[in-house]
C-alpha cells in the first residue's frame, strides 16, 4: 500500500510576453491590440527564498533528515551514506554555492525523509522558475509507506512474505496509517503556508493506494520527477519486494471489506477507482478505465486542483502529464 499526497503552492508571477512581429505592429497601427502572451509565467521566486522557506517549514514539522537538493542539473547535496539529522548540511551546501547559482533557476528539487507514527515518509518540494499559465510554480509531493511493510536488510522474499502477511490483513492498522498520513499532509500544508505567507497552499490529494496486479512490471517505469505518476519514495528507495507486498495487499483488502478510501491504481500508476468500485478486482480494463475516467488525474477523476486552480493547466501534473502539467 502506497500513501500519496500532493500540495499545490500558488505565488504571484509575471506573464512572459513575446516580441511583437510585423503583423502585430500592423494591427497596432490600425488601432488593434495584439495578444503577445506566450502562456508562460515567470514566478516571483528566488532559489534562496524557496530553500529558506522550505527550511522553516521542515523545522516546524521536525523533519531534519535530508536526502537530496538539485538545482537544474547541479547536484548540491546528496546523502549517499544515510546520515541522520543532516538538514543543516544541505542548507550549508546550498548557501556555499548560492552566489554561483543566483536567484534564477528552471527546476529546483529538495527532498527529505521523515519517520513518524510508524510511517516512513519522503517529502519532495519541486519549484519552477518559469511555468505554464494557470499552473502553480511549486508543488510538494509526499509519499509514505508503513515501516512494518518495508523489507529489512538481507530479508529473503519468503521470510518477508511471512512477516508482513498478518499486517496486510489488519484492517484497523491500515486504516490508522491512512488517517495518520492524511493528518501529516495537512500539517505539511499548514507549515508551508506559515513559511510562505504570500502564497496560497492547496491540498491536492492525500490517499492510500494499492496497485492492481497485471502482466506489466509492478514497479512503474515512469519515475521522471516531472511525470504524472512520480512517487518520490519509489524514486529514492526502490524496493525489489514491492510486488510481493502489493499482491498480498491486493488479495487481503477484498476479503476484509476495506474502506473505499483505498484508491486502486493501474499498472501505469493512474487512479481508476476505489476498492468498492463494482468489478474493480477482475475487470480488465477496470470500469473506470472502460468509461474513460482514467484521465490520470491525481484526484481520481478530475483536474489536479483539489477544488482550486487546475494543478495541471492542461491536465498534466494533476497526474495527467508532466510538470508542465503541474496545475
Amino acid at each position: 500500500m502506497k500513501l500519496i499526497g500532493a500540495l499545490a503552492v500558488h505565488v504571484k508571477g509575471e506573464a512572459i510576453l513575446r516580441q511583437p512581429g510585423i503583423w502585430d505592429k500592423l494591427r497596432r497601427a490600425f488601432g488593434g491590440e495584439p495578444d503577445l502572451r506566450t502562456g508562460r509565467v515567470k514566478a516571483a521566486l528566488a532559489a534562496s527564498a524557496v530553500v529558506d522557506s522550505v527550511r522553516d517549514a521542515l523545522r516546524r514539522l521536525g523533519a531534519n533528515n535530508a536526502v537530496s537538493l538539485v538545482v537544474d542539473d547541479l547536484v548540491l547535496f546528496q546523502d549517499k551514506e544515510g546520515k541522520p539529522d543532516d538538514l543543516g548540511d544541505l542548507f550549508l551546501a546550498f548557501h556555499e554555492q548560492s552566489d554561483a547559482i543566483g536567484d534564477g533557476f528552471d527546476l529546483l528539487r529538495l527532498a527529505v525523509e521523515h519517520v513518524e507514527a510508524g510511517l516512513h515518509l519522503v517529502i519532495e518540494v519541486q519549484a519552477k522558475g518559469i511555468h505554464p499559465e494557470g499552473e502553480p510554480p511549486v508543488r510538494v509531493v509526499i509519499s509514505g509507506r508503513l515501516q512494518d511493510l518495508e523489507p529489512r536488510p538481507g530479508e529473503a522474499a519468503e521470510a518477508y512474505r511471512s512477516r508482513i502477511e498478518p499486517i496486510t490483513r489488519d484492517k484497523s492498522a491500515l486504516e490508522v496509517a491512512r488517517m495518520q498520513f492524511e493528518s501529516f499532509v495537512s500539517r505539511v500544508k499548514d507549515a508551508v503556508a506559515m513559511a510562505m505567507p504570500e502564497a496560497r497552499v492547496d491540498i491536492v490529494t492525500a490517499e492510500a493506494r494499492v496497485q492492481r496486479p497485471g502482466d506489466a512490471p509492478a514497479r512503474q517505469a515512469a519515475a521522471e520527477p516531472a511525470g504524472r505518476q512520480y512517487d518520490p519514495f519509489d524514486y529514492y528507495y526502490p524496493s525489489p519486494l514491492y510486488s510481493v507486498m502489493n499482491i498480498m495487499m491486493w488479495s487481503s483488502i477484498f476479503h476484509m471489506g476495506m474502506s473505499p478510501g483505498v484508491v486502486v491504481i493501474n499498472q501505469g500508476g493512474d487512479p481508476v477507482g476505489t476498492v468498492d468500485t463494482p468489478g474493480i478486482a477482475t475487470a480488465d480494463p477496470s470500469p473506470a478505465e472502460f468509461t474513460g475516467d482514467s484521465d490520470g488525474d491525481f484526484d481520481n477523476g478530475g483536474d489536479f486542483d483539489g477544488g482550486g486552480d487546475d494543478f495541471g493547466g492542461g491536465g498534466d501534473f494533476d497526474s495527467g502529464g508532466d510538470f508542465g502539467g503541474f496545475d
